[in-house]
């Protein structure tokens, strides 16, 4: 059997396979031995057939492509193995008919996973800055509490901003009833969006017990086609009007929050939390860009269909966040006014970002010998019991969360590698070259060891010489292991 193998540019593998005439029939006479054990001849037990009566019942032709069938299945294992090939989909079979006593000719395409070439990703430098929290950050802070711990008390003036009011809403588009609300209660804001824009305004001056009838234009970029644009009508009657009352910032404040004994305790509770968010924040977009560039620096050849099946996962993802929200993704892409091959399209580039993220840390990681202990394995499934989600402990999650927690591993890699002081990367490469150096001069050593060996009239065995290599990671698998009151914006539906 000769194999030759021809890796195109298109991250695609051409298999051209021949075969003599004589592998042929073996191939067959294993195809009989196979078959005669699955075929009843009535006056032989079964498996004691001649082949000349199987041939009979089957046909010789038919005996003969069951053991091409079987070699081709054959030389692409061993292809994929020699060659080192990680194919992405089931390949492209050209095979022609055979004619008795030729040899036999056929050729695979396949789709594969192109190895990737990192940059120099151990030189990239990133500043770890410093994340500051400033007074003003903590009094915003502080207002905001103001706000949710603020009472309301009722008043005899015109309603402003900033007030709740208590209405009656009728709103009419083209005599079709949109919104009819009773004594709704509702914060006045100046910049509203959507159905209701313009309302607040038009509340603005009127007392307790007045009605009012007018007239406002719907947003054109509303999301109701049917009635972005158009006039609607309002009819409205005003029951009650209130004025925010906000706490005094002092100690009993601070208690009422968190039983905390000054107002400084909880200042400094704030401070610590909006220095915790920024530290977060800081590390993930740290990560980001570390992760960016080393992308950025590596040569990936994709072939469509990674991009493809990574599509599909995150359309898979969003449904099933979609059924936390009791909607399934037709009615999703109903309400996004898109087919599916529509929303799979604009998916694509976030696809592609995607999978050579996760094509790089699995270099990265393959590079920097890391690896995922039964450990920390258990660890995630235990934190996702504590959590009451179990995960299901089958074999395919097991392959997930070792790629997940590889590639999280391999990330945390990078970014430590890319904020070391420069003084320690200095090091670092003094010592690489220094490790180098003495291999070379141990591999030097060893040379004129062996030379002064074979110059001696009495040799030992001959060497085995062997190469190993590692084979590409397979194709990446992703498992998926955070107003007050006012009137209800249901897009036109009442």
């Amino acid at each position: 059997m000769k194999v030759t193998v021809e890796k195109l540019a298109s991250s695609e593998a051409i298999l051209d396979v021949d075969l003599t005439w004589e592998e042929v029939e073996k191939a067959s006479e294993k195809a009989y031995r196979k078959l005669v054990q699955q075929v009843e001849i009535q006056g032989f037990r079964r498996g004691k057939a001649p082949r000349s009566l199987l041939e009979r019942r089957l046909g010789k032709e038919y005996i003969y492509q069951e053991g091409l069938d079987d070699l081709i299945s054959e030389a692409y294992r061993e292809a994929l193995k020699e060659h080192q090939l990680t194919p992405l989909a089931q390949p492209e079979l050209d095979a022609p008919m055979f004619e008795m006593g030729q040899p036999y000719h056929f050729r695979l395409k396949v789709p594969i996973l192109t190895p990737v070439e990192l940059g120099d990703y151990r030189s990239l430098r990133f500043e770890d800055e410093e994340v500051m929290v400033t007074a003003e950050e903590v009094e915003r802070e502080l207002e905001a509490l103001r706000n949710q711990y603020a009472s309301w008390q009722k008043i005899e003036r015109p309603a402003q901003m900033g007030d709740r009011v208590t209405v009656d809403l009728k709103l009419t588009v083209e005599g079709r009833t949109i919104s009819d609300y009773k004594e709704n209660p509702f914060e006045l804001a100046a910049d509203r969006p959507g159905l209701f824009a313009g309302m607040d305004e038009q509340i603005v001056g009127m007392q307790a017990g007045e009605s009012k009838s007018f007239t406002l234009t719907i947003p054109s970029d509303y999301g109701n086609e049917e009635l972005a644009g158009k006039e609607a009508h309002y009819e409205l009657t005003l029951h009650q009007v209130e004025e925010k009352v906000l706490p005094e910032l002092d100690d009993a404040f601070a208690a009422r929050v968190g039983q905390y004994e000054t107002l400084e305790d909880l200042r400094k509770v704030i401070s610590d939390a909006i220095q915790d968010r920024k530290e977060r924040q800081k590390r993930q977009e740290l990560r980001d860009k570390v992760l960016e560039a080393v992308v950025a620096q590596s040569n990936i050849v994709l072939h469509p269909v990674l991009i493809k099946e990574e599509v599909e996962d995150m359309l898979h993802e969003l449904s099933h966040m979609l059924e936390r929200q009791r909607m399934s993704l037709e009615q999703y892409l109903l309400l996004m006014r898109k087919s599916r091959e529509e929303y799979m399209k604009e998916l694509e580039p976030d696809a592609e970002r995607r999978v050579k993220q996760q094509l790089v840390l699995d270099e990265v990681a393959r590079q920097e010998g890391i690896e995922v202990t039964p450990e920390e394995v258990e660890g995630v499934f235990r934190m996702y019991a504590q959590a009451g989600q179990p995960l299901q402990r089958s074999e395919a999650q097991v392959r997930a969360l070792i790629i997940t927690l590889r590639r999280e591993k391999a990330l945390s890699r990078l970014v430590e590698l890319a904020t070391r002081p420069a003084e320690e990367k200095e090091q670092q490469g003094e010592e690489s070259e220094e490790q180098a150096q003495q291999s070379e001069e141990t591999a030097s050593e060893a040379t004129v060891a062996q030379a002064e060996a074979d110059s001696e009239p009495e040799g030992g065995s001959e060497p085995e010489t062997g190469r190993t290599s590692e084979a590409p990671s397979s194709s990446p698998a992703t498992i998926v292991v955070e107003d007050a009151g006012a009137p209800a914006d249901t897009g036109g539906q009442q």
